[in-house]
């Protein structure tokens, strides 16, 4: 009996028949923590959409898909079988081990529920003026003829932003020193970087090496979010709370008053551990996506004009499209991590248990099949119903793990974005893009995202 090709289905292939880099496992490591961006496309142009790898000290054995149908398959996996707190572990050293990135299970889902209410909705819209003044206020601070790194600007706006909302800033002098700490978190000092892999980069030999100068500045970060943990708890203590209040606006009081399903609060650990995470690694995030929407603006004066215009009137679709191609073009998180804790077939690949999968995203963002000219900066991709979307646009996960501040870095990139470009005519300061460059734990433009001002509105907004 003749048996077509279709009725065989091929057995899928193992692990081992995978190709892969030939060269040193901890030389693929450097490469790596120094240039994430580059070491997946080099990789995906050499082995293809699947291929495997090894990361000693931080990931060990893994498999790389490069898809988005392997990405789909992998995000929609049972949180049992693909566990992404576990693929994480290595920022414990700075989220804590409650942050919610860092869970999985039921503790994950718990967390989940308790912080996502506060950044959504209404609750959040209410800081859409304040992030606008400050905008304002930065911009009154310019000249014209000066250059700016606005990479550094947009860190500043977004702190505060987040800072307020985070703590309603009842202690000026407290929220100025986490200011100041908080990148020491996820900006890794190199010194530092064992530390995040293996207990014996831990060793602290005083306030002058590397370690000790970082866990010095965490545990000052720890102390100062603790206080101000403890000091609204006693206020609550003593006079209620009414989130209507403008006072008890801020996420930390609604937070405080946040039950799980058993009644449970949340303790104050699991509280500076999401707090550090927001602060920290969100207005990291934010910050630097702001700073590649501008860096990629000033390059197409068209563009400018058109978004302009189309602000000018109110409307903000082209807005939309140009931050959604802003984070598919220059994704600020290089990748999406999942531990396996079974043999799992992805896209006909049978993957062990205890193996690492790995979705580099700025990989998939430049698939030409899905995005033609992939290279090029085209918001209209996003316009007249047009929306690739799914899982070849990853900038916040997918799945029960999408990042649950998406929404939030989505208002600050549409107020900031929107007042710069409504109240400053800005210029790049040298023809040639910036490259993708590593810091910490993001992607950021090599030389700040540097603009020069070349006009302003008369009256951008009060200093501040």
């Amino acid at each position: 009996m003749d048996v077509s090709s279709a009725d065989v289905r091929r057995p899928p292939l193992a692990y081992d028949s995978l190709p892969g880099p030939r060269t040193p496992s901890i030389l693929q490591l450097r490469k790596w923590v120094f240039n994430q961006h580059s070491y997946w496309n080099e990789q995906a142009a050499t082995h293809g959409a699947v291929y495997r790898a090894r990361f000693p000290f931080m990931f060990g054995r893994m498999v790389v898909f490069t898809t988005p149908t392997a990405a789909r398959t992998i995000l929609r996996l049972k949180p049992s079988v693909a566990q992404a707190g576990r693929a994480y572990r290595v920022l414990e050293q700075s989220a804590g081990p409650s942050a919610v990135i860092l869970l999985d299970g039921d503790e994950h889902l718990r967390m989940r529920k308790l912080i996502l209410p506060p950044l959504h909705g209404e609750r959040l819209a209410r800081w859409e003026g304040f992030c606008e003044q400050r905008t304002r206020q930065e911009i009154a601070r310019w000249t014209v003829g000066e250059t700016i790194a606005l990479r550094s600007v947009a860190e500043h706006l977004s702190m505060s932003v987040i800072l307020k909302i985070v703590f309603g800033i009842r202690d000026p002098a407290r929220s100025e020193e986490l200011r100041g700490l908080l990148p020491t978190l996820f900006d890794i000092p190199l010194g530092a970087t064992p530390g995040y892999f293996h207990r014996l980069g831990r060793l602290d030999l005083g306030p002058w090496s590397p370690w000790g100068a970082f866990r010095r500045r965490r545990d000052r970060i720890d102390a100062l979010i603790l206080a101000e943990v403890a000091e609204r708890r006693a206020e609550f203590a003593r006079d209620g709370q009414d989130e209507g209040d403008e006072a008890h606006a801020d996420l930390l009081s609604m937070l405080l008053a946040s039950r799980d399903d058993a009644r449970r609060p949340m303790t104050d650990r699991e509280l500076r551990d999401q707090l550090v995470t927001m602060l920290a690694a969100g207005h990291e995030t934010t910050s630097t996506s702001i700073a590649w929407a501008i860096e990629r603006l000033v390059r197409h004066p068209d563009l400018i004009r058109d978004l302009r215009t189309e602000l000018d009137r109110g409307e903000s679709d082209l807005l939309d499209a140009v931050i959604k191609e802003t984070l598919r073009s220059r994704p600020v998180v290089p990748q999406i991590v999942r531990y396996l804790t079974e043999p799992t077939v992805i896209d006909d690949v049978l993957v062990p248990a205890d193996t690492m999968v790995m979705l580099p995203i700025s990989v998939i963002h430049m698939d030409p099949d899905v995005y033609p000219d992939p290279e090029a900066f085209l918001p209209q991709r996003y316009l007249d119903g047009k929306d690739p979307g799914g899982y070849s646009w990853l900038p916040f996960g997918g799945g029960t793990r999408r990042c649950p501040g998406a929404s939030l870095a989505l208002l600050e990139m549409r107020v900031i974005i929107r007042t710069i470009i409504q109240n400053a005519d800005l210029a790049p300061d040298r023809p040639e893009p910036e490259r993708p460059i590593v810091r910490g734990i993001s992607t950021v433009p090599s030389r700040g995202a540097s603009v020069l001002v070349r006009g302003l509105r008369k009256d951008p907004g009060p200093r501040a």
